[in-house]
């Protein structure tokens, strides 16, 4: 006997209630059928290799003409400002 009773601590008892119906059936399916070999279940996305295939894409499209057409012509508005304008002007 003590003269102070010290209580036990609480035990955690954590009980998930997500229920995710596409893993439930996925999981019935491997077990009527069994693993399929050769193939891998990923349920989650891989970030890092979509975003590469993004940045892969988009360094392969090709760059349109109007876009092209767009820089020359602002490149030689350019030009002609310094060239001429700017000379005439001192």
């Amino acid at each position: 006997m003590s003269l102070f009773q010290t209580r036990k601590p609480r035990q955690f008892e954590y009980k998930p209630r997500f229920y995710d119906p596409e893993k439930e059936e996925l999981e019935r399916l491997k077990a009527k059928y069994g693993d399929v070999e050769g193939t891998e279940y990923k349920r989650r996305i891989d970030f890092r290799s979509a975003m590469k295939t993004k940045k892969d894409e988009k360094i392969g499209k090709p760059v349109s003409g109007l876009k092209i057409i767009l820089i020359a012509s602002l490149i030689i508005a350019i030009l002609y400002f310094l060239l001429y304008v700017v000379e005439t002007w001192q």
